[in-house]
């Protein structure tokens, strides 16, 4: 854990969080400290299994390492909680701080899988390339025909992929956003695709995870039943309305 590096996004400068000394040398610290591959902790005589993305933290240990008062580091966990950057997960004898989408932003799968990262065996890209392997153009086709609007799909993920610095994702990426659009109706799923692309989203540096959001914060409000008549459906309060006005729906 203490080999190879993290990345860093240029959106943090547009966030403020570097004019923030305390706030960029806490979140920085966290980044580092996180692992980036599962492995089994030892705690006294407790074994903790970590996933990539989370660090035992202790108050104590993090402003002996960090130069940060307790108060101030506590107040930016409170800040990076409620920003949803992380996690705290607090029992008597630790805590588990986990980074919010760490698979997003860290792992090689956004590069299409090249493995740049020394602490990353031979056994693991071995493993990756298999899979990329073993995906089947013909299941990510069938999944995407439940969609009428083919140009509408395709902007999509040619936005997401813009939220890459190789401005591409892999066929694995893509087929783990479909199975997980799968889930929803799909009226649904393009409403909010109109939505993120409308808005203008991934040039903001927001990809399939913030989609999803939109997806998922009215998929309670959203029946089912309505989207797929294609007639009427119960208004969701939400912008998502004047999409469906759009399409035609009549709102009640």
């Amino acid at each position: 854990m203490n080999r190879g590096y993290v990345r860093l996004w240029r959106k943090s400068l547009e966030a403020g969080w570097l004019k923030n000394h305390k706030l960029w040398a806490f979140w920085s610290y966290c980044l580092l400290k996180a692992t980036h591959k599962e492995f089994n902790a030892v705690i006294g005589l407790q074994t903790v299994h970590l996933m990539p993305g989370q660090f035992i933290f202790g108050l104590h240990k993090a402003k002996e390492e960090t130069g940060l008062s307790i108060r101030s580091i506590r107040t930016i966990i409170d800040f990076l909680r409620k920003a949803q950057n992380l996690t705290i997960k607090t029992t008597n004898k630790y805590s588990i701080i986990t980074i919010v989408n760490w698979q997003t932003y860290q792992t090689q799968e956004n590069e299409n899988d090249k493995q740049n990262d020394k602490p990353l065996t031979n056994k693991g890209q071995h493993t990756r390339t298999k899979e990329h392997k073993n995906i089947s153009p013909e299941e990510i086709q069938s999944l995407e025909e439940r969609y009428s609007d083919k140009d509408l799909i395709n902007q999509c993920f040619k936005s997401i992929s813009s939220t890459r610095k190789t401005n591409r994702i892999s066929d694995s990426v893509k087929l783990n956003i479909l199975n997980k659009w799968n889930e929803y109706p799909a009226e649904q799923v393009k409403a909010a695709m109109r939505i993120y692309l409308e808005k203008g989203y991934a040039a903001q540096g927001k990809e399939e995870n913030y989609l999803l959001g939109i997806i998922r914060g009215n998929a309670k409000q959203q029946p089912a039943a309505n989207i797929s008549s294609g007639k009427v459906m119960k208004r969701t309060g939400s912008m998502l309305d004047k999409v469906y006005q759009e399409q035609g729906f009549t709102l009640i």
